[in-house]
């Protein structure tokens, strides 16, 4: 009897390993013409004229969930002296994307890094990260897309040395060894208990 828990409780623990997760890092710099993922408050061509225009970009990245579970965005610039960061995710992977999250409550009352997670379905999602209080319209007025762009709120005193750095977690599927390694210990505990019960 032991046998078959056992060879059930690892076909059990290999088929939770199919699942797991994938960690990227997202870092640039808000004043640095070089970086490719800003954009202006009008999702145009971001401006480096000074801290106030700087503090009004915007940098903007598309991820990919393949298998719905939990996203974790884990904000670490602040700490080491950068922006003061405004995140809001959007739904969608072109300007008709909508909110789906923010960290507004965290950012107007404690402020500084933000550590944020929720369940998400697959799908194409962008995250937008700007210096505090830089939110898109669509939040703002409580409806319309990421084309509606940014309201320019950004404080150039939140800006800090201008750096971010963020690290997205996604959920992702394992190579189908373990799924195998799964259904095979299954059908062994299977085979196992019809053995023991035939004799």
């Amino acid at each position: 009897m032991h046998t078959i828990r056992n060879a059930i409780a690892g076909a059990t623990l290999a088929l939770a390993a199919t699942l797991a997760a994938a960690s990227t890092t997202l870092a640039g710099n808000l004043g640095d013409p070089g970086n490719a993922a800003l954009v202006g408050s009008d999702l145009g061509a971001p401006d480096f004229t000074d801290d106030n225009a700087i503090a009004d970009n915007v940098a903007l990245y598309t991820f990919t969930v393949t298998i719905p579970g939990t996203v974790d965005i884990l904000s670490t610039g602040f700490a080491a002296g950068g922006v003061d960061p405004y995140f809001t995710l959007f739904a969608g992977g072109d300007g008709s994307a909508t909110v789906d999250a923010s960290n507004y409550g965290q950012a107007f009352s404690t402020g500084g890094d933000f550590d944020w997670s929720g369940t998400l379905a697959s799908g194409t999602y962008q995250i937008a990260l700007g210096s505090f209080a830089n939110m898109s319209f669509a939040e703002n007025q409580g409806e319309g897309t990421l084309a509606d762009g940014f309201i320019y709120f950004g404080e150039p005193g939140s800006l800090g040395d201008g750096s971010y750095s963020l690290t997205l977690t996604t959920p992702v599927p394992e190579p189908s060894g373990a799924w195998l390694m799964a259904v095979g210990l299954a059908a062994l505990a299977t085979r196992s208990l019809r053995t023991r019960r035939a004799s």
